[in-house]
């Protein structure tokens, strides 16, 4: 077993397992995968063991054992999605649980606003939400949601709030970085980055070793926490 496989079997079920954890046969939850009311694999394995991450595309010499890979969060999307598909016809269910997630993942966005970061986009100075900023985010998340890419980079893809923290903290992290690489800062406005950091290495997932080089974790956790230990105590 190479460190990708020991990754995937440490932190990731296969479609079998995830079918038993959720009381289903392997055939029932393939139905809700093709109807589009479970978030696709995170990763999948090929019969050669190239790799296909939702996130980063293809890895085809990753020697990992064949299968569809899904985050153990994905037990609490399924039950969702079994209610959904019980109560009515495939697309009416996938309308519902797309207004739902979108609906709580707004609500995570403006408790966010609020306790994290602004967001200007989405919310006047007031909290009041801004319509077209405030769709576009909760429809660009319910894409990702939908491809397991936050299932791939969230720790806990299993909550709109969790996937909408580790949204923000990412997007505000990147921010942070570029502005002090651009202008420098004082000690004192670097003083809160050690947290968010920490904060942001618990809400990520730790990737498998061929993405860790490219992932949002090397740069904001490692990358940027080199940058701020390296920095002159005096800028």
């Amino acid at each position: 077993m190479n460190e990708t496989d020991a990754y995937l079997h440490r932190h990731y079920w296969t479609a079998e397992r995830l079918a038993g954890a959720c009381g289903l046969e392997p055939g029932q939850l393939d139905a809700l995968l093709d109807d589009g009311l479970v978030p696709a694999p995170s990763y999948t394995v090929a019969a050669d063991g190239g790799l296909w991450s939702a996130a980063f595309g293809e890895f085809p010499e990753a020697g990992a054992t064949p299968g569809r890979y899904f985050h153990p969060g994905t037990v609490a999307w399924v039950a969702r999605a079994r209610e959904a598909a019980a109560q009515s016809d495939a697309d009416t269910a996938r309308a519902a649980l797309e207004q739902r997630f979108r609906h709580n993942f707004a609500v995570a966005l403006a408790d966010l606003d609020r306790g994290l970061a602004r967001l200007p986009d989405s919310f006047d100075e007031q909290g009041a939400p801004l319509a077209a900023g405030l769709d576009a985010r909760t429809a660009d998340a319910w894409d990702a949601f939908r491809q397991g890419i936050f299932g791939l980079c969230v720790a806990d893809p299993g909550s709109e709030h969790a996937i909408a923290t580790k949204e923000i903290l990412q997007e505000t992290l990147g921010a942070r970085r570029q502005a002090l690489a651009e202008a420098g800062a004082s000690p004192e406005s670097r003083a809160d980055l050690p947290g968010l950091i920490a904060r942001y290495a618990a809400a990520a997932m730790p990737f498998s070793p061929l993405e860790y080089p490219r992932s949002s974790r090397k740069r904001l956790v490692e990358d940027f926490g080199a940058d701020l230990a390296g920095a002159p105590a005096d800028t």
